[in-house]
């Protein structure tokens, strides 16, 4: 397969499951005070990738800041640190969480970034950029706005997160309740249209455990992470839920109902003579 189709490929697979980027930003803005509450993953995964960044760091941008969980640890390695997230609501969470801190928040779009070029050394991004239209695009972007010797530190979401979830909505009908994530393949295509180099790509389960299946929806929608192709509209009802349960009843352990995420690790590098 050609480059050429294999970038075809990974723009079209982007298409289909594309979330309008105004719903992204209401469902995270409306669930920013809440958001603590089912962040379990994000807390494990952005620690994990805070021991990937470097120590230190002239100018640190927090992509998709979020309620500002990370900030008090991202102003440590920097000089200047930027919160940058598509929510307003959530810039206005973070900033009241971290009122001692010297941050610049900024309402942007990880596509089209607000920044000059080669103004930012690190960049470190957790569980944000499976959100976006174009992964292709956004590293692109990332290149564009790092300095040369410039990192990008993130983690994303892979293809098998909440298979179980999936296989569960299986007892209730043939929508798509579920969204759709890259291959590792798929961000590697991405990765090479940016043209940064890959100094770290790790790939990882993350489990999570629930007594049932009404908990783990309310951590989804506590995050704002319930946006899919075909999101329903209202309450759940009892049959339904009684059908989720059953189907999800194959994946019950000891500790409770399995909630898998695969998560992607990657440090990338933007080449001293990459100007």
């Amino acid at each position: 397969m050609n480059q050429n189709m294999k970038t075809q490929n990974v723009t079209e697979h982007l298409a289909s499951n594309i979330v309008d980027k105004r719903s992204i930003s209401k469902s995270f803005g409306s669930s920013a005070a809440t958001y603590d509450k089912g962040a379990a993953l994000q807390r494990s995964v952005g620690n994990h990738l805070l021991e990937l960044i470097p120590p230190a760091n002239t100018t640190l941008m927090d992509l998709g800041t979020g309620p500002g969980y990370f900030s008090s640890a991202l102003s440590d390695r920097s000089d200047t640190l930027i919160g940058l997230d598509i929510a307003p609501k959530m810039l206005e969470f973070a900033a009241m969480r971290n009122p001692s801190l010297d941050v610049n928040w900024l309402c942007g779009d990880a596509e089209h970034l607000p920044l000059a070029s080669q103004s930012i050394d690190t960049i470190y991004s957790s569980l944000m950029l499976q959100w976006v239209h174009n992964l292709g695009n956004a590293l692109q972007e990332a290149a564009r706005v790092l300095k040369p010797g410039g990192k990008l530190c993130f983690s994303t979401l892979l293809n098998g997160t909440l298979h179980e979830l999936a296989c569960a909505w299986r007892f209730v009908d043939n929508e798509q309740h579920i969204n759709s994530f890259l291959t590792r393949e798929q961000i590697e295509q991405a990765i090479g249209q940016s043209g940064l180099d890959v100094e770290l790509i790790e790939c990882k389960p993350h489990y999570l455990y629930y007594d049932n299946v009404i908990g783990l929806m309310r951590d989804l929608k506590a995050i704002g992470a319930n946006q899919t192709a075909n999101k329903q509209s209202g309450l759940m009802g009892r049959s339904t839920l009684a059908k989720l349960e059953k189907g999800y009843a194959p994946f019950r352990t000891e500790q409770g109902l399995t909630t898998t995420y695969q998560v992607a690790y990657c440090v990338l590098t933007k080449s001293e003579n990459n100007d």
